[in-house]
């Protein structure tokens, strides 16, 4: 299976420059074609909005936005002129509530997506993107974490391995970002064997299947010991040195999530190596 349609969506050409500069090798080492989501996330309408003078303040704000996002993209576009590869630029203009929509609609026309993770220092859109290409798109989402400079993704990674739906759905798509020559971690945590979940042998199915695949696999079933399983991944992933970690994404309601923080949303904020979440 291979990648031939990238798409990276950026909130900012300062704030998003770091992912996507990835998408660009990533793209060249894939000879993909790669789209940038461009995003103007317009301000949210106010109460008293059409109300006195409150109607032409929001006009005035909404106004300013648009004119200083599209200085903004056309600086970035202009740095683009005969650098390889070239970007098609897709501009997206929405507002905060719509974020997640936009998303997943641009999501659809490509083979995998690229944001930068969520950050907590600052208010911004990353996670609804996220949820949006997630839940919304039937496409693979790769994450790269704020502030990760490296270059390479793939040739180890760790696979959170929970049987479900969507962990499986998440083993299959990460065929297209692994190396053909990978080492393959595929972790499971407090696992126990079940007729329709592990089997007799939690990770050993899916280790097997896996590995037809031409891929070097080890099965690790790892004990929390207290530990969340966030936090067991990634130890893991440390110890493993993996420069990827696998996993399907929000198998728990999100307002479950929003009450206490999953895997996935724990991830999300604290891993230092990339995500490919699917749903």
């Amino acid at each position: 299976m291979k990648i031939r349609d990238i798409s990276v969506c950026m909130a900012s050409p300062q704030e998003d420059m770091q992912a996507f500069e990835f998408a660009c090798d990533f793209a060249m080492t894939h000879n993909a074609h790669l789209s940038c989501a461009a995003f103007t996330i317009l301000p949210p309408m106010f109460t008293g909005y059409g109300i006195g003078g409150a109607g032409e303040v929001y006009a005035s704000i909404l106004q300013e936005t648009r004119n200083m996002m599209k200085a903004a993209w056309d600086a970035f576009e202009e740095g683009l002129a005969g650098k390889e590869p070239a970007v098609e630029m897709r501009h997206l203009e929405t507002f905060p509530n719509r974020v997640e929509a936009t998303s997943a609609m641009n999501a659809r026309y490509a083979d995998l997506v690229i944001v930068r993770a969520p950050d907590e220092s600052d208010a911004q859109p990353h996670a609804d993107m996220v949820e949006g290409v997630l839940m919304g798109s039937g496409r693979p989402v790769l994450v790269l974490p704020v502030g990760w400079n490296g270059r390479t993704i793939g040739d180890r990674a760790v696979v959170a391995w929970d049987a479900s739906r969507e962990a499986a759905r998440a083993l299959h798509d990460s065929m297209l970002v692994l190396s053909d020559d990978a080492k393959v971690c595929i972790a499971t945590v407090d696992a126990n064997p079940s007729e329709t979940g592990y089997g007799q042998g939690a990770g050993w199915d899916i280790g097997a299947h896996f590995s037809r695949h031409g891929y070097d696999i080890e099965v690790r079933n790892e004990d929390s010991i207290g530990r969340s399983v966030a936090d067991v991944l990634l130890d893991l992933t440390v110890s493993y040195d993996a420069n990827l970690i696998v996993l399907g994404g929000y198998r728990h309601a999100r307002l479950q999530q929003a009450i206490v923080p999953g895997v996935t949303r724990s991830l999300l904020r604290t891993s230092k190596v990339p995500l490919l979440l699917s749903h």
